[in-house]
């Protein structure tokens, strides 16, 4: 009985030691950068320090936890977990892989891809990743006009200027 407890013993151990261990790679291949048709792509008239200067800080705000942040190459990319409300039970996550590259000029170019990972089966034992490429324009033109035009932000007080609180007296 006393060795049937020990090996029960280790085989939790054994279990627990498994499921904490990670079989992703601590950085990403850079390979995944290279050009392919998945790649959605915008020009811009500023140059590359800005455009990607401003790619990183729209990401970040967007929660993703960023990979490669590397700006002598240009290469970005980064993933994102549950974009649901708070509670709600799903699999799927969100990674991206940009590259922002010199384009005409003074000009810069951003090509984007946009990757859902959906995780399927029980964690550690059966579990497998679906990766589907998001390759609609529509979900794309969002961050690219944010990288495009600066943020405008308007104070509350530059607002209750504007508003006239009484009428203008009559002359």
């Amino acid at each position: 009985m006393r060795r049937f407890n020990m090996m029960l013993s280790y085989a939790i151990v054994a279990f627990v030691v498994g499921g904490c261990a990670r079989t992703e790679a601590i950085q990403p291949d850079r390979t995944i950068f290279n050009f392919d048709s998945s790649y959605q792509r915008a020009a811009y008239a500023q140059p590359i320090e800005k455009t990607f200067d401003r790619a990183v800080t729209i990401f970040r705000e967007a929660s993703y936890k960023l990979d490669v942040v590397d700006r002598a190459t240009g290469q970005i990319s980064g993933r994102r977990g549950q974009t649901g409300d708070k509670g709600a039970a799903t699999d799927k996550d969100l990674r991206f892989y940009a590259l922002v590259l010199p384009d005409g000029g003074d000009g810069s170019q951003m090509a984007l891809k946009i990757v859902q990972i959906a995780s399927q089966g029980i964690p550690v034992l059966t579990q497998s990743r679906a990766e589907i490429v998001l390759n609609q324009s529509e979900l794309y033109a969002y961050i690219f006009k944010r990288i495009e035009a600066p943020a405008t932000h308007i104070t509350p007080q530059a607002d209750l200027q504007t508003i006239p609180l009484e009428p203008a007296p009559q002359p």
